[in-house]
């Protein structure tokens, strides 16, 4: 806690020992956002989450701060920063408010900053009402897409919809928004969604005095934790159930595609109207969703079933039940109030 010269609160900062240990176990993404309190002395919840091995949401710290400015999100980063460290290939991801990118560059300089592509669309549709309806289908599939073919092809879209837009896309810089141009992977995380989904969840604690905020917060935690854990315990499959459907989807899509082998370690899946380029010892394929996704693409499945090799071998630790159920290894415990 920071208190003003006078001794009266001024911020508050709470990372749970659970919550600690638990991040080393999931993909190196980080969702921040506020929201207001609405308690008799007001301010700002800011809270910072991830995401399980089965997506499920893992909150990582909470803050109570005046508001969401300059000093309170540069403060409340240097405590995320003090408390969870830098990853390699670590990403940020935010809707587009001035604070949150000036304390951002300031204290996580080495890291990728991205937006919530719903937060940008919002921004779009605001500046540019001509067909604004219609940019959702386009803005999204091109913000998702794995290929710079398939980028270009919804960009040009967008540009028969209102040739301003791809401008504006350019000037907030397309690494902070689309998959593809990404300096750091952020898998399927485009939006901000989990972190809103947690502020929801805290919908009547917010109306709380902090002392209770904070309970209510940790209560919440404890359960999520139980809950998880209990779930990866009664898992049988190698990977999490979420996983798992994606993994036979992509299964599912592979079965009509035709394999070439161009040497020991790389191979070529012929489509009807292109082929792919798969290296299974680098874990890559020229459609990119076997990199990004670090899960087997369609392409890369055809090549494993036809070498008869075990999937697993080819799937990101990040998704096994194992690392599932390792993520909840710590305990939260009551506090005495």
């Amino acid at each position: 806690m920071e208190t003003e010269d006078d001794n009266s609160f001024k911020y508050l900062f709470v990372a749970l020992d659970a919550s600690i240990k638990g991040w080393k176990k999931c993909k190196p993404i980080i969702v921040v956002d506020g929201t207001f309190l609405k308690s008799t002395y007001g301010g700002t919840l800011l809270s910072a989450c991830t995401q399980d091995a089965n997506g499920h949401i893992f909150p990582l710290a909470f803050s109570v701060v005046d508001s969401e400015n300059n000093n309170s999100w540069q403060w409340f980063f240097t405590k995320v920063r003090e408390t969870y460290g830098i990853r390699e290939e670590q990403c940020l991801i935010s809707d587009r408010h001035e604070s949150i990118s000036k304390a951002a560059c300031q204290v996580f300089p080495e890291i990728t900053h991205c937006y919530c592509v719903y937060h940008l669309l919002s921004n779009l549709k605001a500046t540019f009402k001509k067909n604004a309806s219609k940019l959702d289908k386009p803005f999204f599939a091109a913000a998702r897409a794995y290929t710079e073919r398939k980028f270009e092809y919804h960009m040009s879209e967008l540009d028969s919809l209102d040739i301003r837009v791809r401008p504006y896309l350019q000037q907030v810089g397309y690494h902070k928004w689309s998959r593809y141009h990404c300096k750091n992977n952020r898998y399927s995380t485009m939006t901000s969604n989990i972190a809103e989904s947690l502020n929801a969840a805290n919908l009547a604690a917010r109306e709380l005095p902090i002392t209770t905020l904070m309970e209510s917060l940790r209560a919440l935690v404890q359960q999520w934790t139980y809950t998880n854990r209990k779930k990866a315990h009664k898992t049988t499959t190698f990977l999490t159930p979420t996983a798992e459907k994606k993994l036979v989807d992509n299964f599912v899509e592979s079965l009509t595609e035709n394999v070439k082998p161009i040497n020991e370690t790389m191979f070529e899946v012929i489509e009807l109207t292109r082929s792919w380029v798969i290296n299974l010892k680098e874990k890559t394929c020229s459609c990119n969703r076997f990199q990004l996704d670090e899960l087997p693409c369609a392409h890369a499945l055809a090549v494993i079933k036809e070498m008869n090799l075990n999937v697993y071998n080819y799937c990101s630790g990040y998704y096994t039940t194992r690392t599932w159920l390792e993520t909840y290894i710590g305990s939260t415990y009551s506090v005495d109030l």
